[in-house]
């Protein structure tokens, strides 16, 4: 595909050899994307202990694919870090295959306006419930509604809203007339799943080897 890529662009007079730079350095920063995935693999697994794993599991071996190609369309680095620590997770132990799935799954539809939506609401959510503004639900319980954080949620487009509350990352209702009009804060599994964001970058921030985004 680089190949022919390449050829058909130097084949188009008006573009010429410019987009064909402009093609190999986006070849380049894709790569890098997706080695810096593998690189995270690579802190704790051997390629030969990677490869052996990859031919006897379709399963893990799907995920790997998967997992490197998010990595390589995607611009947020903590992403790209932390699907690095899901595949090799689930190459030395079995049992989490499926949870590397999962979270691959997820992983793969976030971006960067989603996590800094995440993290806006969670900070007003620990700031409200710290103070006793609204105090804790008990687990299955409804959580009251707070203005502070209907204001932070609204500040984001329904669409973006929508897709972090069908990944279990955000509980939300919708008004037939407003969209996400109540927005209550982070679920568990969302709570959890910033924690494991921003633990994949302070494990690659005191990486020896951590590469970074230039």
């Amino acid at each position: 595909m680089q190949i022919w890529g390449r050829a058909l662009l130097g084949m188009v007079p008006v573009v010429g050899a410019g987009a064909v730079e402009i093609w190999d350095g986006y070849r380049k920063r894709y790569e890098y994307r997706a080695l810096q995935t593998l690189g995270v693999i690579g802190e704790k697994v051997t390629p030969e202990q990677l490869q052996e794993r990859l031919a006897e599991s379709e399963d893990l071996d799907a995920v790997f694919g998967r997992a490197i190609q998010a990595a390589a369309n995607s611009g947020l680095e903590a992403k790209r870090l932390l699907l690095g620590l899901v595949v090799a997770d689930a190459v030395l132990d079995d049992a989490m295959i499926d949870d590397a799935i999962l979270m691959t799954d997820v992983l793969s539809q976030i971006e960067a306006p989603h996590v800094r939506c995440l993290e806006d609401i969670w900070r007003v959510q620990q700031e409200v419930e710290s103070s006793g503004e609204r105090p804790q639900a008990a687990r299955g319980a409804e959580r009251e509604i707070n203005q502070r954080i209907l204001d932070v949620g609204r500040k984001y487009p329904s669409p973006l809203l929508q897709t972090l509350v069908n990944l279990s990352l955000l509980d939300a209702r919708t008004s037939w007339d407003q969209g996400m009009d109540f927005v209550h804060g982070l679920t568990t599994f969302g709570e959890d799943f910033l924690r494991e964001l921003h633990g994949a970058t302070e494990a690659g921030d005191s990486s020896p080897g951590a590469a970074r985004d230039g």
